[in-house]
């Protein structure tokens, strides 16, 4: 072999070693980042994503870095991914965005930020507003029904947030939602209401309440 044909094979070889080990290493960073966040340590999240570390791969569920951060409820890791490009509106495999885990969870902060810097509220099928009542957090329904989120929106099943209330005996999400215009008679696609929810259930003060407001069996 000549010694420009054996310098090309070996830039081939040392090329195709480079490209064999490149996706490791990416995943090893990854991974690396990914455990800095469970285990809420931010000067490493920062590091890394100084380092081009992507703050949008998900792991296997779907859940991007966000979400994990909303999931253990750590503000300041949510201000720095947002800092570093993470996209607010995706979605893990069970079709949650990262604000619609905090409205669950109860992070009205979490969730404010979110929404202040473009999370999307209002859309078609389950959202903020249902996960907020389900959670029974009624300062956080009444963010997102201020910030435009039709209180009767309804999820692919027919489910609406007084429905999720209702069933969740959350009292007070049930006030706030009847005072902002709640519809107690709507059905889901099993023909069942807010009350009959709340009656499945034993929810009396909850069914006192919607029939007080209009509520029929």
């Amino acid at each position: 072999m000549n010694s420009s044909r054996k310098a090309f094979f070996v830039a081939g070889l040392v090329l195709a070693v480079c490209l064999s080990q490149q996706p490791t290493a990416i995943a090893g960073v990854y991974e690396d980042l990914r455990w800095a966040i469970e285990d809420n340590n931010t000067g490493d999240v920062a590091k890394l994503l100084s380092q081009g570390a992507d703050p949008n791969t998900p792991e296997e569920q779907g859940n991007t870095l966000l979400m994990v951060a909303v999931r253990n409820k750590n503000a300041a890791l949510v201000d720095l991914l947002i800092k570093a490009g993470a996209k607010l509106n995706l979605r893990n495999r069970y079709g949650e965005t990262a604000i619609m885990l905090a409205s669950y969870n109860g992070l009205g902060d979490i969730v404010e930020k979110l929404y202040v810097k473009g999370a999307e509220i209002n859309h078609k099928g389950w959202n903020p507003l249902i996960y907020a009542a389900s959670g029974g957090h009624p300062g956080i329904v009444q963010l997102l029904l201020e910030g435009g989120v039709q209180v009767n929106s309804i999820s692919d099943n027919g489910t609406t947030a007084l429905m999720m209330a209702a069933r969740g005996n959350h009292l007070d999400a049930v006030r706030v939602l009847l005072k902002n215009g709640a519809d107690p008679n709507i059905k889901n696609e099993w023909d069942k209401t807010a009350l009959e929810w709340a009656l499945s259930k034993g929810n009396d003060e909850v069914a006192e309440l919607l029939k007080t407001n209009g509520a029929k069996k």
